[in-house]
Protein backbone atom coordinates (compact mmCIF):
# COMPACT_ATOMS: atom_id res chain seq x y z
CA UNK A 1 0.00 0.00 0.00
CA UNK A 2 2.98 2.42 0.70
CA UNK A 3 3.98 2.46 -2.72
CA UNK A 4 0.66 2.60 -4.18
CA UNK A 5 0.23 5.83 -1.66
CA UNK A 6 3.62 7.06 -3.20
CA UNK A 7 2.55 6.97 -6.77
CA UNK A 8 -0.91 8.01 -6.49
CA UNK A 9 -1.82 9.67 -3.32
CA UNK A 10 -4.49 9.12 -0.61
CA UNK A 11 -7.03 8.64 -3.27
CA UNK A 12 -8.35 5.31 -4.34
CA UNK A 13 -8.65 5.83 -8.42
CA UNK A 14 -8.96 3.09 -11.05
CA UNK A 15 -5.09 3.61 -11.94
CA UNK A 16 -4.02 3.09 -8.15
CA UNK A 17 -6.62 -0.15 -7.78
CA UNK A 18 -5.25 -1.80 -11.07
CA UNK A 19 -1.57 -0.79 -9.45
CA UNK A 20 -2.48 -3.31 -5.75
CA UNK A 21 -1.77 -6.47 -7.33
CA UNK A 22 -0.73 -8.08 -4.13
CA UNK A 23 -4.18 -6.81 -2.88
CA UNK A 24 -5.41 -8.75 -5.87
CA UNK A 25 -3.16 -11.93 -5.04
CA UNK A 26 -4.96 -11.77 -1.50
CA UNK A 27 -8.56 -11.90 -2.60
CA UNK A 28 -8.19 -14.53 -5.03
CA UNK A 29 -6.52 -16.32 -2.34
CA UNK A 30 -9.42 -16.16 -0.17
CA UNK A 31 -12.01 -16.97 -2.62
CA UNK A 32 -9.86 -19.98 -3.59
CA UNK A 33 -9.80 -21.32 -0.14
CA UNK A 34 -13.11 -19.63 0.99
CA UNK A 35 -15.49 -19.18 -1.86
CA UNK A 36 -19.04 -17.56 -0.93
CA UNK A 37 -21.14 -19.60 -2.33
CA UNK A 38 -21.00 -23.30 -1.60
CA UNK A 39 -21.00 -24.83 -5.18
CA UNK A 40 -22.32 -23.94 -9.06
CA UNK A 41 -25.35 -25.78 -9.61
CA UNK A 42 -25.69 -26.28 -13.42
CA UNK A 43 -27.53 -28.74 -15.88
CA UNK A 44 -25.44 -31.37 -18.15
CA UNK A 45 -25.82 -29.77 -21.52
CA UNK A 46 -24.75 -33.22 -22.56
CA UNK A 47 -24.02 -36.77 -21.69
CA UNK A 48 -20.58 -36.78 -19.97
CA UNK A 49 -18.19 -39.31 -17.94
CA UNK A 50 -17.75 -37.61 -14.30
CA UNK A 51 -15.11 -39.73 -12.37
CA UNK A 52 -16.10 -43.35 -13.85
CA UNK A 53 -19.98 -42.65 -13.54
CA UNK A 54 -21.81 -41.64 -16.48
CA UNK A 55 -24.16 -38.49 -16.10
CA UNK A 56 -26.91 -38.09 -18.05
CA UNK A 57 -27.99 -35.19 -20.30
CA UNK A 58 -30.40 -33.15 -18.28
CA UNK A 59 -28.60 -34.59 -15.10
CA UNK A 60 -28.50 -31.29 -12.36
CA UNK A 61 -24.82 -31.22 -11.36
CA UNK A 62 -23.19 -29.33 -8.13
CA UNK A 63 -19.61 -28.57 -8.85
CA UNK A 64 -18.79 -27.92 -5.15
CA UNK A 65 -16.04 -24.66 -5.63
CA UNK A 66 -14.32 -25.89 -2.13
CA UNK A 67 -13.32 -29.24 -3.32
CA UNK A 68 -12.77 -28.26 -6.93
CA UNK A 69 -10.36 -25.43 -5.78
CA UNK A 70 -8.39 -28.10 -3.50
CA UNK A 71 -8.61 -30.65 -6.47
CA UNK A 72 -6.71 -27.82 -8.82
CA UNK A 73 -3.97 -29.55 -10.89
CA UNK A 74 -1.98 -26.54 -10.74
CA UNK A 75 -1.31 -27.09 -6.94
CA UNK A 76 -2.11 -30.82 -5.88
CA UNK A 77 1.27 -32.63 -5.91
CA UNK A 78 2.75 -29.63 -4.65
CA UNK A 79 4.75 -28.81 -1.44
CA UNK A 80 5.05 -26.48 1.45
CA UNK A 81 4.02 -23.15 0.70
CA UNK A 82 2.08 -24.11 -2.96
CA UNK A 83 0.15 -27.22 -1.42
CA UNK A 84 -3.60 -26.67 -1.92
CA UNK A 85 -4.16 -26.78 1.96
CA UNK A 86 -2.20 -23.48 2.18
CA UNK A 87 -2.94 -20.17 2.52
CA UNK A 88 -0.77 -18.67 -0.08
CA UNK A 89 -1.68 -15.15 -2.09
CA UNK A 90 2.04 -15.13 -3.88
CA UNK A 91 0.53 -18.02 -5.83
CA UNK A 92 -2.13 -16.08 -7.30
CA UNK A 93 0.87 -13.73 -8.76
CA UNK A 94 2.95 -16.77 -10.20
CA UNK A 95 2.34 -17.54 -13.79
CA UNK A 96 0.41 -21.00 -13.18
CA UNK A 97 -1.80 -18.55 -10.98
CA UNK A 98 -2.79 -16.15 -13.77
CA UNK A 99 -3.84 -19.40 -15.95
CA UNK A 100 -7.37 -20.25 -15.67
CA UNK A 101 -7.64 -23.19 -13.64
CA UNK A 102 -10.27 -24.99 -10.89
CA UNK A 103 -10.88 -21.53 -9.27
CA UNK A 104 -14.60 -20.17 -9.60
CA UNK A 105 -15.54 -17.89 -7.38
CA UNK A 106 -17.55 -15.77 -10.00
CA UNK A 107 -18.88 -18.62 -11.97
CA UNK A 108 -17.22 -19.70 -15.30
CA UNK A 109 -18.76 -19.45 -19.22
CA UNK A 110 -21.61 -17.66 -20.59
CA UNK A 111 -22.76 -17.62 -16.64
CA UNK A 112 -19.92 -15.77 -15.49
CA UNK A 113 -21.02 -12.81 -12.83
CA UNK A 114 -21.54 -9.94 -14.41
CA UNK A 115 -20.78 -7.85 -11.07
CA UNK A 116 -17.23 -9.76 -10.61
CA UNK A 117 -15.39 -6.59 -11.76
CA UNK A 118 -16.98 -3.87 -9.39
CA UNK A 119 -16.77 -7.06 -6.51
CA UNK A 120 -13.17 -7.30 -7.01
CA UNK A 121 -12.52 -3.49 -6.83
CA UNK A 122 -14.88 -3.24 -3.57
CA UNK A 123 -13.04 -5.73 -2.05
CA UNK A 124 -9.44 -3.96 -2.97
CA UNK A 125 -11.16 -0.65 -1.50
CA UNK A 126 -11.95 -2.16 1.34
CA UNK A 127 -8.71 -4.03 1.79
CA UNK A 128 -6.63 -0.73 0.86
CA UNK A 129 -8.57 1.69 3.71
CA UNK A 130 -7.96 -1.15 6.40
CA UNK A 131 -4.58 -1.55 5.52
CA UNK A 132 -3.91 2.04 5.94
CA UNK A 133 -5.42 3.12 8.90
CA UNK A 134 -4.87 -0.09 10.94
CA UNK A 135 -1.79 -3.11 11.51
CA UNK A 136 -2.90 -6.74 11.77
CA UNK A 137 -1.48 -9.73 13.73
CA UNK A 138 -2.81 -13.92 13.03
CA UNK A 139 -4.02 -15.70 14.86
CA UNK A 140 -3.10 -19.39 13.75
CA UNK A 141 -4.82 -21.09 17.09
CA UNK A 142 -8.44 -20.45 15.41
CA UNK A 143 -10.69 -23.79 15.18
CA UNK A 144 -12.99 -23.16 11.62
CA UNK A 145 -16.70 -24.67 11.47
CA UNK A 146 -18.33 -24.79 8.39
CA UNK A 147 -21.32 -22.69 8.72
CA UNK A 148 -22.86 -20.25 5.88
CA UNK A 149 -18.98 -20.04 4.79
CA UNK A 150 -16.38 -20.77 7.50
CA UNK A 151 -16.25 -19.17 11.05
CA UNK A 152 -14.32 -19.66 13.99
CA UNK A 153 -15.48 -22.45 16.79
CA UNK A 154 -15.61 -19.44 19.25
CA UNK A 155 -17.25 -17.06 17.68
Amino acid sequence: QAAVVIRHGDQLTAAALKEMTYADAVIKETLRRNPVVAGLFRVAAQDFDLGGYQVPQGTPVLAPLDYVAAHDDRWVGQADDLHPSVFNPDRMMTEEGSKPGAQMPFGHGPRYCLGAALAMAEMKVYLAALARKYDFSVDNNTEWVQAVGKVPKNG
